[in-house]
């Protein structure tokens, strides 16, 4: 592993031993759009949360938020359900069918861990979802990382 990745990840573990989890964030590239990640939440047997195609500040606000109502208020979200942010967002929530795949710096910190994801899955300013062919986000995308639950409408 490189210093910089090294670096990165006693960073990050630094964050997550002081606040009990960190949010990764992962720059857009080419075609593929940003998104972000926790980190930590799986030490205390919980999953950890996804987002992508939202901006950082957005991202990271939506996956603070959860994770404090999971750790904190015992909050738990399933495959399916479904609820609405302050400014009328529709998020359904999506289990990520490969999260060693997408949650490297996770699966680094936490390699004995059983890891599980949920991905916060967002509709547009129409309502539509971004499994819809009219869904249109403005921002390159929103790829969904595993398959709708049965709640899901």
């Amino acid at each position: 592993m490189c210093g910089s990745c090294e670096s990165a990840l006693r960073r990050t573990r630094d964050v997550i031993e002081r606040y009990g989890w960190a949010v990764v964030q992962v720059d857009a590239v080419r075609s593929r759009p940003a998104w972000a990640y926790t980190a930590g939440l799986v030490q205390h047997g919980l999953p950890e949360f996804v987002v992508t195609g939202l901006a950082p500040d957005r991202a990271g606000e939506l996956l603070n938020d959860t994770a404090h109502g999971v750790l904190c208020h015992e909050e738990s979200w399933v495959p399916g359900q479904q609820f609405r942010l302050a400014d009328d967002t529709r998020v359904e929530v999506v289990a990520v069918a490969r999260p060693d795949v997408h949650l490297r710096t996770a699966r680094a910190l936490f390699p004995d861990h059983p890891l599980h994801a949920l991905q916060l899955v967002w509709s547009d300013g129409r309502r539509r979802w971004p499994w819809s062919a009219r869904f249109d986000d403005r921002r390159g995308g929103q790829p969904v990382l595993g398959p709708r639950g049965r709640r899901g409408t």
